[in-house]
């Protein structure tokens, strides 16, 4: 995988300039003298400074409770015009990330480093939830749910069928969610409303970041 963990975006010459480099905020030693659009020695005051660029594509099991998406052939197949074939899981509060495959629900430890992350509560959310186990902590009782719903005959590997994006695996974050909805007399959602409303605009910032990333290694540099 490229290493986009710390590029910058700096003003010069009428551009946004992205790079990529060794620290957090100097310019590599072969560019820090001259820009390498207009080839001009590089005098940047304070308003053109170098700004990091946030790196969209997150640890999976460092994210409690969120909703994952990944690329089965790495991260940079996450970009919009790849055919690589997209995972969708759901991490408990120990960063455990279960998810729906031919072979069964798996859950897994590693393997999920590179992800779009979708949060599903609040990271400060420890609200008391009554249930039949007792007074559980909004995350125990994640934990407790996540388990009884990927234990449900309806996942097994003989009910397995793959469809285009949102396939079964996808079904199964996303009906994991809605059963958490409906405990809570909430609506659930629509596939094509959590799709386009909460998929969509991280996927196109994540292939965004991970484009200009793929130029950056290409020719050194990417400027609009």
């Amino acid at each position: 995988m490229m290493n986009c963990n710390n590029m910058i975006t700096f003003r010069h010459c009428g551009r946004s300039i992205y790079t990529c480099v060794n620290g957090p905020t100097v310019l590599p030693r072969r560019q820090s003298s001259r820009c390498p659009v207009c080839g001009d020695r590089l005098r940047l005051g304070l308003l053109d400074a170098p700004v990091r660029v946030h790196n969209p594509l997150r640890n999976g099991h460092l994210e409690p409770c969120c909703f994952l998406l990944a690329a089965q052939h790495g991260p940079a197949a996450l970009t919009e015009w790849s055919d690589s074939e997209l995972h969708v899981g759901i991490s408990n509060s120990k960063g455990m990330v279960y998810s729906y495959t031919r072979s069964g629900v798996q859950r897994q430890q590693e393997g999920w480093e590179h992800c779009v992350i979708l949060p599903l509560i609040a990271p400060d959310n420890h609200l008391v939830v009554p249930g039949n186990h007792g007074n559980l902590s909004f995350k125990q009782n994640w934990d407790r749910q996540l388990e009884m719903f990927s234990s449900q005959e309806r996942w097994t590997p003989e009910r397995f069928s793959e469809e285009e994006f949102g396939s079964c695996c996808y079904g199964y974050a996303l009906g994991f969610i809605n059963e958490l909805l409906m405990s809570s007399d909430r609506e659930p959602i629509e596939r094509d409303s959590f799709t386009s409303l909460h998929v969509l605009p991280r996927m196109r910032t994540a292939s965004k970041y991970l484009s200009v990333c793929q130029h950056i290694t290409q020719y050194g540099y990417y400027s609009t």
